[in-house]
């Protein structure tokens, strides 16, 4: 299979799962009173499972998205030639007169 296409389905599939885990905490949190609202009505999992899949789904696209934009590699697909190049920073002296 060709590097980038493992490369999404990687990233989807662990975006998804963080989706899925942050949906099921908010739910088994009672967030917004999601738990209570499905236990009342007796079709309450078809909202739950869609919240779910919907949830991760954006994660999915959130962490593909992440991924793809910090890629090292230029618009030719040639990576970086050289060291990363290093952020120094220097403090500024600002001259600052007294009032008074």
């Amino acid at each position: 299979m060709p590097f980038l296409i493992r490369f999404m389905l990687r990233h989807a599939l662990a975006g998804f799962t963080l989706g899925v885990v942050s949906a099921a905490i908010a739910v088994g949190f009672d967030f917004a009173h999601l738990r209570s609202l499905a236990q009342a009505t007796s079709l309450g999992w078809i909202g739950l499972s869609a919240f779910c899949f919907l949830i991760g789904l954006t994660f999915g696209g959130l962490q593909i998205g992440f991924a793809v934009m910090l890629l090292p590699y230029d618009d030719e697909g040639k990576p970086p030639r050289g060291r990363p190049r290093r952020v120094e920073l220097v403090p500024v002296p600002i001259a600052v007169r007294r009032r008074g």
